[in-house]
């Protein structure tokens, strides 16, 4: 299941689906942009909406490797040998 037909599922579950949807993509915006996504969700309304915390979840989750789960994954222990 991808991330949008989950949204979907979990929209028709919401007491207002077109506002759990405006508020996912507003998050997966957000996430894709980058920045203070707490900023950009009080700007556009929506600070606090689940749609919105889900939405930079499930960005967030399809862009994320394997390295970024695994915080002892070699590739992040030599970054970190390289930094001393």
């Amino acid at each position: 299941m991808n991330p949008i037909h989950i949204a979907e599922a979990r929209a028709r579950q919401s007491d207002d689906p077109q506002l759990y949807m405006l508020a996912y993509s507003a998050g997966w915006n957000a996430a894709a942009n980058g920045g203070d996504l707490d900023e950009h969700a009080a700007k556009v309304g929506l600070d606090g909406e689940a749609g919105f915390i889900e939405g930079v979840a499930a960005y967030r989750a399809k862009r994320a490797t394997a390295r970024d789960f695994v915080p002892s994954a070699p590739a992040h222990i030599q970054r970190l040998v390289e930094q001393r």
